[in-house]
């Protein structure tokens, strides 16, 4: 009972919703979700945190990136909620905005103008 507790506790914040719903259009790096939901890159960290520790999400490593992808091998009860969040959530404007910067939300891109930005100042 105490793990479908958790589960439904990390998908009670709509940020951690949007996280969700960004992943499972494609996998994304911790600059590329700050990029699209314009939060903190240490309160994005705590949402990908609490996502995992759920069962929802694993992070792979690629290069000196790591990406963060839907779980290949998520359990039943988590498939479920998932799947009942993506079917009541999908037509939210935010969630529309969001999956719709994802294309212009490129890491490569993202570093480069957070280098330009600090040499400016």
């Amino acid at each position: 009972m105490r793990k479908k507790i958790d589960v439904l506790k990390a998908v009670s914040e709509s940020n951690r919703i949007r996280i969700l719903m960004l992943l499972k259009q494609k996998h994304l790096c911790v600059c590329e979700i700050t990029s699209i939901l314009g939060l903190n890159t240490s309160t994005i960290s705590s949402h990908l945190s609490i996502l995992k520790n759920a069962g929802f999400i694993i992070d792979e490593k690629e290069g000196k990136w790591i990406n963060y992808k839907i779980n290949d091998e998520i359990d039943e009860y988590n498939s479920t909620v998932l799947e009942l969040i993506s079917n009541y959530f999908s037509n939210e404007p935010q969630l529309l905005k969001d999956i719709a910067q994802i294309e212009n939300a490129n890491r490569y891109n993202i570093i480069q103008l957070e280098t330009n930005s600090r040499r400016c100042k």
